[in-house]
């Protein structure tokens, strides 16, 4: 019989693969501190048991295990925690007994001595606690990239669209960076770091690995082009305007530029863009994946909106399905699914079968 505890299972295959918190941090874009929280069950870390079920799932899948079984294993170890108070309430209890002298004595030397070693503990407890806390701020420093070929796994990525002949404004922050598609090319951009006033920006045109850094200070126009070696590949100039910068943020203005002569992509007439926009009535979990690669990830806030466009493949994941409203390809506004159930949705590219210089976007069955 396996007497082992889901934390332990998850923790020594992660070990057994020779893989580091951040590894998988960095493979499966879950945030290191749930990674942990997942391996010391420590499940008051998620928001609600949905998120944790969730990802103990996709943790599971990743190294390979049974996740039916790991599931069941968790369910099974709640129910336990749950019955163990009224085990302790219907336990019986001791015999009394009478006290006599000596065994006053006793007890009163007993409770000076457990209260001794209460204030022990406490001491030890509270050096224990900064040890903790210089680990976890160890833990959440190592996601930070070491090379200028790695995106930072601890970046959330929200959606945004920059029409034609328009300035779209981005927030960086060091959690939070844009997405965004140029000429069917998905992009992202970030924030590494502050340093004098400047603030060190990073630009990554998927599927390629590699990040450009540059450095920009308020005021200062920034122009990314493929003339530049590392950005051979991008189709047309991006125009970045530094409006802002903070200790940990950047505010910048970004408008498309010129189109790259001869090699921008010409796309079959009628050919749009999966374009769709959420409307969060309610605070509601989120995963949002675009042409393959990981968007959004995390919990959306009741009044914001969120505007996501893909070329060929778009994956939506909602944990509340009634707090959410949609709008696709400019059809009716509808209500995303029912009240508290979790809803995914895909949108893909597909040949029109009446027209063969037209796609169609369609909807994959749930």
């Amino acid at each position: 019989m396996n007497t082992k505890r889901v934390g332990q299972i998850l923790r020594e295959a992660r070990e057994d693969k020779k893989l580091s918190v951040k590894d998988v941090a960095k493979e499966t874009n879950i945030a290191a501190k749930y990674i942990i929280a997942l391996e010391t069950e420590d499940y008051s870390q998620f928001p609600a048991e949905t998120f944790a079920l969730g990802f103990l799932k996709n943790y599971a899948s990743y190294l390979k295990l049974d996740t039916a079984m790991l599931l069941n294993l968790y369910r099974g170890e709640q129910i336990e925690e749950s019955q163990a108070p009224l085990e302790e309430l219907t336990r019986p209890t001791t015999t009394p007994f009478s006290l006599d002298r000596n065994k006053i004595i006793s007890l009163v030397s007993l409770f000076l001595f457990v209260i001794s070693a209460y204030i022990i503990y406490i001491s030890f407890e509270d050096s224990g606690s900064v040890s903790m806390d210089e680990e976890n701020t160890e833990v959440s420093q190592s996601v930070e990239p070491t090379s200028s070929s790695d995106i930072p796994s601890g970046i959330n990525f929200v959606s945004q669209s920059v029409p034609e002949n328009a300035s779209v404004p981005f927030i960086l922050t060091e959690d939070r960076g844009v997405s965004f598609s140029v000429n069917n090319q998905q992009c992202k951009m970030f924030i590494r770091g502050v340093s004098n006033g400047k603030a060190n920006l990073g630009f990554n045109i998927f599927p390629e690995k590699n990040v450009y850094f540059f450095q920009t200070a308020e005021g200062e126009e920034t122009i990314l082009s493929y003339k530049i070696e590392e950005l051979a590949s991008l189709r047309r100039d991006i125009r970045v305007v530094t409006q802002a910068v903070t200790e940990k943020s950047a505010k910048v203005l970004v408008t498309l530029k010129e189109e790259r002569e001869g090699v921008a992509v010409k796309s079959p007439v009628g050919d749009v863009p999966i374009q769709v926009t959420l409307f969060f009535s309610k605070p509601s979990y989120v995963e949002f994946v675009l042409d393959g690669q990981m968007g959004e990830r995390g919990l959306v806030s009741a009044g914001e909106v969120k505007h996501l466009e893909a070329r060929d493949r778009l994956e939506i994941k909602v944990g509340d399905g009634g707090a959410v409203e949609m709008v696709q390809n400019g059809k009716e506004r509808v209500v995303l699914g029912k009240p508290g159930k979790l809803v995914k949705k895909i949108f893909i590219r597909k040949a029109n079968p009446y027209d063969s210089t037209q796609s169609i976007i369609g909807e994959l069955g749930e």
